[in-house]
């Protein structure tokens, strides 16, 4: 049985580690993009999203630095960079772009070259490594997987897939490449100068990267032909070891049989799909048919995937690695998002509009997700879950084919009811005894509401975070004079559809229109109704501050 690719070197992986994709100090580079048949002026920028308001940013390119300013929370700014910024020769370079901020703020990479366009998620240096798994990619054999002709094939330069290796300390920094030859494994070290780069020819053979210091790895191509006489650069921002992962949702992004998976792994690793092992061909890459709906594929041995079609690229995100939350950031307006959702609350996806609005999902065979594909009308959007944590991928198209895409921007991993929580909610107890109506104006006046825990997720969340109280207080649930219905006091939620009642509640309507809630652990925050001019502490919620993504944006030009 053919096995995908083996190295032999043993190490340790960190369950259920998460990459957020925001922060404060970033460094990147943009590849060579060829616009093969269209030698027009590139573009090449960054979108600069800030999560706070007052944020400023510098970044560095060259001997260029420039401080920048965002005023407010969920604004972009698109730096554009000049076509000396592209790296196109081998060997070191001084061309990486740094970006460090005084607040957390999300970057995204565009390269635009006529009809070759491709985006990348800038990973912040905190998900930087020391240790990367190299995909083995031979670009004649690539084609030959997908029936393509080898139009560009002339020289060296474009006949290979390439890397870029980013310096991403401001010290010298050894780096060993270990490459695949006839031989054996080999190894090749040198070292890197403070921020710079180096591009070496990934033609099929290498196999590691390893540093002593964390350094940034992007595997490249300035040119992949699609197919139908047009080119498209690929980039894929390899992530660390430390990221990989078991099992794994592909995601019908194609729909079509033209696509493959690419796999990576520590040890042998074997990949099953419905119950049938999955065998990889010569090029290691497994062709993977019938993606007309998602599906589930399993990894004996932590792995990283990835999906290849023609002219793209998609590193895929294992299931430990869902968030509650995503940015999105298209280049232009209508771009498409799959996402992926448990069954049961699939219906409560929501975007910063309002619910998701998805016609149609579709079951994923063997879990508990089903997912669906939208058109988001806006360039810059979130998608979230209020309860459970869901996947979100950033799709563009042109003439109805896939153009590019990736992974959107994971925000929050733990769900919100309110949206993309940058700043937790907060709980608190009033400190003294007050009446329903007095403890709800008490609340308001002190820049909060009546704490109204929905769901057993918030209950817990609330429970976890109050203070150790004696007695009871009030929470925002009461029932209506009109219909004696219980109804919850915030506008966002008014139905109720889940109870925490104490034994033999809740009383008679005529006993307890208010609802209260035990403050001692030991009585489980238990829920009782009582008289409303009953004396009570007020339980107070302080929303969280949440990230909504502004429509207008900003240029500004690094010289």
């Amino acid at each position: 049985m053919i096995m995908l690719v083996v190295l032999l070197i043993a190490s340790m992986f960190r369950q259920g580690l998460t990459v957020v994709s925001y922060g404060d100090n970033f460094i990147t580079a943009f590849p060579e993009n060829l616009g093969f048949f269209h030698p027009e002026h590139p573009w090449n920028y960054l979108k600069v999203t800030a999560l706070y308001d007052d944020t400023t940013f510098t970044v560095f390119y060259q001997n260029t630095q420039k401080d920048l300013k965002i005023q407010q929370s969920g604004q972009t700014m698109n730096v554009l960079f000049p076509k000396s910024a592209e790296v196109y020769q081998l060997g070191s370079s001084t061309a990486s772009v740094r970006v460090t901020s005084d607040k957390k703020i999300t970057v995204v990479s565009l390269s635009k070259q006529a009809t070759s366009t491709q985006t990348s998620v800038v990973q912040p240096t905190v998900n930087l490594g020391t240790d990367y798994l190299i995909p083995l990619l031979d670009y004649p054999g690539y084609l030959e997987s997908f029936n393509l002709s080898m139009l560009v094939r002339t020289t060296m330069r474009y006949s290979s897939f390439k890397l870029l290796i980013i310096n991403a300390v401001n010290s010298q920094n050894t780096i060993t490449v270990v490459r695949q030859t006839s031989a054996g494994a080999q190894e090749e070290t040198f070292d890197i100068d403070p921020y710079q780069l180096v591009q070496l020819q990934n033609n099929n053979s290498v196999l590691r990267v390893r540093s002593s210091k964390e350094v940034a790895v992007i595997l490249t191509h300035p040119c992949v032909e699609t197919g139908d006489c047009y080119c498209n650069m690929i980039m894929n921002q390899i992530l660390p070891t430390k990221f990989q992962g078991l099992s794994f949702i592909v995601p019908s992004i194609f729909k079509v049989a033209e696509t493959q998976l690419l796999v990576l792994s520590e040890s042998p690793s074997s990949l099953f799909h419905n119950g049938t092992q999955l065998e990889a061909n010569p090029s290691g890459l497994l062709p993977f048919s019938n993606l007309e709906t998602s599906q589930l594929v399993n990894a004996s041995e932590r792995a990283s995937l990835r999906l290849l079609s023609p002219g793209l690229i998609v590193e895929l995100i294992p299931d430990t690695m869902f968030f509650a939350c995503y940015l999105l950031q298209f280049s232009t307006q209508n771009g498409k998002a799959v996402v992926i959702a448990e069954t049961d609350s699939k219906d409560d996806v929501r975007t910063h509009n309002g619910l998701l609005s998805a016609s149609e999902w579709t079951e994923i065979a063997g879990t508990k997700y089903s997912s669906t594909e939208v058109t988001i009308q806006d360039q810059r959007a979130t998608i979230w879950h209020p309860t459970s944590k869901i996947a979100v991928y950033m799709l563009e198209y042109v003439r109805m084919k896939v153009l590019f895409g990736g992974p959107a921007i994971p925000i929050t991993e733990k769900p919100d009811l309110h949206g993309c929580a940058l700043v937790p909610g907060a709980f608190a107890v009033g400190p003294d005894p007050l009446s329903w109506t007095e403890s709800f104006e008490f609340c308001k006046n002190n820049g909060k509401q009546f704490a109204c825990p929905v769901s057993k997720a918030v209950l817990k969340d609330m429970a976890d975070n109050l203070t150790t109280e004696n007695g009871t207080g009030w929470i925002g649930l009461r029932r209506s004079l009109l219909t004696t219905e219980w109804y919850w006091q915030e506008e966002y939620e008014p139905n109720v559809d889940y109870v925490h009642w104490d034994d033999g509640q809740p009383l008679d309507h005529l006993k307890g229109l208010c609802a209260s809630m035990s403050l001692d652990p030991e009585n489980d925050f238990k829920w009782q109704s009582a008289r409303c001019c009953d004396k009570k502490k007020p339980v107070c919620y302080k929303r969280p501050v949440c990230l909504n993504p502004s429509q207008n944006w900003f240029l500004n030009t690094i010289p």
